[in-house]
Formats: structure tokens, C-alpha cells, sequence
């Protein structure tokens, strides 16, 4: 089955980091902590003890007892010192082959969340959990007649203040025409580094010419929640989150606010397709339905379980009364922080979750910086719902998914049929965030339910769940 196409997923924010390399990934703060400088530096060992490791002698080698950083040490010192490489190359770089030796020895874990990160990959991570980048703050999408379209200038962005509206459909950056090409490639042309200017060439309605303005980049907060009236006259509020960065509870809180300010009396919270993210901003989100009790429940390496409870100053306002009925959308692609929030919202029975069954991902990742910038990613702890369930993936012998994952109240798939439906409507009406919902039957299905609900003055229950 394809990824479901929604209309923010669709929409691309142009910066200049990547935007989608969680991996379904959990994460948690960690203090900034190097590994032992053995790991990665060769001035860690004497040079005496390095040049007697590389070259033992045949009556002292059965004498050396190494531990597995000596030899280490000592591989790569002989590699950097005796290797010739055939095709005349540089020596080789210490640095790559201190990298490749690392994921050599994670990759021995059988764990696809521990992960070792470059400098680079490093930064990259962090810009995307913090939720600033650097670049013009707009969001593009693809017509129907495959050109690049401004569906949404942010609000005070570069963009904005230089005028660039919805609608205007880019023909040239920096002087390179942009016909044929897709959405991620215009993106590529117009990121880069703060202050740097782009010159883009944009076609507006309305007028003749071609209009050419001059973007300077700057950094600009990332939105990952798009928020609408999903239908006007029963007054139910939808709210998407695309992933669990540091902007993201500030994000839904305001989202929430502004449609509960217009009377809302149903809300459809899409977790679909949302990887995951930090796990502090999972559990106070949680926090904001969930009336007491745990939010989640964490067992450490030594086996130790512990319960993060509710964050009460979260809870708050008509959100909290259970004042108007939830439904949550889940698909196979809601992992991680998405499985934490939609696990405690069905324990808790503070709403109703639609979809499919989630991916199944309930393990918790620690990022450790190293000394020279990079950093390792290990799985740290196994987290359960609130009523202690383990939702991680299970396999049998063959590999295959035996067990795994959230499965909603009430299920509701998404047909290769739907998705074509899906994705015309939303290139034909690249600025009506609700064209593709018409054909969308998770969607559909959540409205029926809720309008339902609203009609009968049904308020959602609540199950009172202790810590232990």
C-alpha cells in the first residue's frame, strides 16, 4: 500500500536541512557526553604500545592480551601505515574508517534503531527536532499539469514579506527554468544558508508578466501542524501533526485554541503517516486528553518499569472537560511518539481511533553526542500504554509480523483506487485543503462518527487508570 497522500504531507517546506529522517524514531534528551576518545581518536594510546600492537614479533605475539579498543587501535594503525591502494589513491582517511568500524559494530545489534550519525547527518537531526531551518518559508505542491506551485507563504517569512502569495507558480529559480522538474528539486534550487539571496521567477494570476523577486533566506519556524473547520456546519475541527518536534505541542495548542474559539464540537486528530519524534513532547501532548494516570509506561535495561504520568498544567481547558467527542486517525505508518499518544487516548478512552493498524514501534532511542560532532543513537528502553500493552514488532522464525502495533476501534483501509482519487483531487486544487477529504474514507468515516456523536449530545467516556 502507498503512503497516504494528505494535503500537508503533500506540501513541502522549503529549507535547508532535510525534513523526514526520523526513521520512526523516539528520542530522548541525553546530556552531552562523549564516548571514551578511544573510540575514534588514534592519539588515545601511546604511540610506543600503537607501534608494538601493529607489529608484534612471533615470540611476543601469543604474549599480548588486547582488549577490543587496543585492537582496534592497532588494525587501523596498520592499515593507515602498510595499506597501498592498487589504484594509486590517497592513504585512507582515518575518519572513514573509524565511521565504517562503528556501524560494523552496531550493525552487530540486530537493532534498526541504533544508529551511528555523522557531523553532518548530526546537525541535520538536530535542526529538524528543534523545528528552525534555514529558507524562504513557503510550502510548494505540484498541479495537475506537473508545475510548482506557493500554496502557502508562513506567516512574517521571507516569503511573505517580499509578497509571494498563494497561487504564484514558480518558472525559474536563480534563472534555471523549473518545467519538469518535481517539487523536492525546485527545493533544492531554492535552499540554502541564511542571508543568502535567491532570485525566483514566479507566474501570478492576473498578471501578464512574469514577476522576479529577490528572496534573502533567514531562519523560519517549520510548521508541522496544518488545522482547518473540516465541516463548517456541525463545527468539527480537524488538526494534523506531522511529527513530534519542539514546536509541535506549542503548535497543536494554538491550532486547538483558535478552533475551539469558533465554537468546535468534534475533532479529527491525523496522526497518519507521523513517524514520531521526542518523547517529552509525545507525553505532554498525551497530557492535554488524558485526565490522570499514565501516559505511557517505561521499562529500563535493568528491567526497572516506571510510569510517566500526566503533565496536569497540560490538561486544561475543553480539551480536558471532554467537552466534545475525538477521533484519532491511524495508519500503518503512525509509529513511535504517534503510537504513544494514540495508545493513551484508546487506553484512557477519551476517543475513538480510525485507520489501520499502526507500525508497531515501542522502543525508546538515546542520542549521545561524540567529541567531534557526531553521535550514536541506541535503543535505551522499551515503552508500554497505559494498561502495560506491548505494541513493539514481533516476528517469527521466518521473519515475518506476527504482533505488533495499535489496532484502531474501527478499521478502515485506504484502497490503491482512493489514493489516485486522492492525489487528483489535491493537484486540481492545489490550495483547497479539503478537495482530497472528499475522497478520503478514513476521513469520511471520522466525520459520520463524530457528526453522529455531536447529534446524540454524547460526551467521550473516560477510564480512570493507576500508577503502580
Amino acid at each position: 500500500m502507498r503512503s497516504l497522500v494528505k494535503g500537508f504531507v503533500g506540501v513541502s517546506v522549503i529549507t535547508a536541512g532535510f525534513f523526514c529522517g526520523f526513521n520512526a524514531d523516539v528520542l530522548k534528551d541525553a546530556p552531552r557526553t562523549p564516548v571514551r576518545t578511544t573510540l575514534y581518536r588514534l592519539e588515545a594510546a601511546p604511540p610506543t604500545l600503537l607501534a608494538r600492537l601493529a607489529r608484534p614479533s612471533t615470540a611476543h605475539a601469543a604474549q599480548v592480551t588486547l582488549d577490543p579498543t587496543e585492537t582496534y587501535l592497532a588494525v587501523l594503525n596498520t592499515v593507515r601505515g602498510d595499506f597501498l591502494n592498487p589504484a594509486g589513491a590517497a592513504a585512507p582517511d582515518p575518519t572513514k574508517l573509524t565511521y565504517a568500524g562503528i556501524n560494523g559494530m552496531l550493525a552487530t545489534l540486530n537493532d534498526r534503531y541504533t544508529e551511528f550519525w555523522t557531523p553532518q547527518e548530526y546537525r541535520q537531526n538536530m535542526e529538524e527536532t528543534s523545528g528552525v531551518f534555514a529558507g524562504i518559508g513557503a510550502k510548494l505542491d505540484e498541479t495537475k499539469d506537473n508545475r510548482v506551485m506557493i500554496t502557502e507563504p508562513l506567516e512574517n517569512s521571507p516569503a511573505a514579506r517580499k509578497g509571494v502569495l498563494a497561487g504564484d507558480v514558480v518558472l525559474a529559480v536563480n534563472g534555471k527554468p523549473t518545467l519538469g522538474l518535481t517539487v523536492d528539486k525546485v527545493i533544492e534550487l531554492i535552499k540554502g544558508e541564511a542571508g543568502t539571496t535567491v532570485r525566483m521567477t514566479l507566474e501570478r494570476k492576473g498578471r501578464k508578466a512574469p514577476l522576479s523577486v529577490a528572496i534573502t533566506r533567514a531562519y523560519v519556524q517549520s510548521p508541522v501542524v496544518e488545522w482547518r473547520m473540516e465541516d463548517e456546519r456541525n463545527r468539527i475541527g480537524y488538526i494534523y501533526l506531522e511529527m513530534f518536534n519542539e514546536q509541535a505541542d506549542q503548535q497543536f495548542a494554538a491550532a486547538l485554541s483558535k478552533l475551539e474559539k469558533q465554537g468546535m464540537k468534534g475533532l479529527i486528530f491525523d496522526l497518519r503517516d507521523n513517524p514520531g519524534g521526542l518523547l517529552n513532547i509525545a507525553h505532554e501532548i498525551a497530557s492535554r486528553f488524558v485526565p490522570n494516570g499514565p501516559v505511557v509506561w517505561v521499562k529500563e535495561k535493568n528491567g526497572q518499569m516506571s510510569s510517566m504520568n500526566v503533565v496536569q498544567r497540560k490538561h486544561q481547558g475543553r480539551l480536558a472537560t471532554g467537552s466534545y467527542p475525538i477521533v484519532v486517525l491511524v495508519n500503518g505508518n503512525s509509529a513511535s511518539a504517534s503510537e504513544i499518544v494514540s495508545g493513551a487516548i484508546r487506553d484512557h478512552g477519551v476517543g475513538t481511533l480510525v485507520g489501520t493498524t499502526t507500525y508497531g514501534k515501542g522502543l525508546v532511542q538515546t542520542i549521545i553526542p561524540l567529541g567531534d560532532d557526531s553521535a550514536v543513537k541506541i535503543t535505551t528502553q522499551h515503552y508500554f500504554t497505559p494498561k502495560k500493552q506491548d505494541i513493539n514488532r514481533k516476528f517469527d522464525e521466518k521473519g515475518r509480523q506476527i504482533a505488533g502495533g495499535i489496532k484502531p476501534d474501527v478499521e478502515v483501509a485506504i484502497t490503491d483506487r482512493d489514493l489516485d482519487r486522492m492525489q487528483a483531487a489535491r493537484r486540481s486544487n492545489p490550495l483547497d485543503r479539503k478537495a482530497m477529504d472528499q475522497h478520503d474514507p478514513q476521513v469520511q468515516k471520522a466525520l459520520g462518527l463524530l457528526r453522529g456523536k455531536i447529534a446524540l449530545g454524547a460526551a467521550p467516556r473516560t477510564a480512570s487508570i493507576a500508577a503502580e
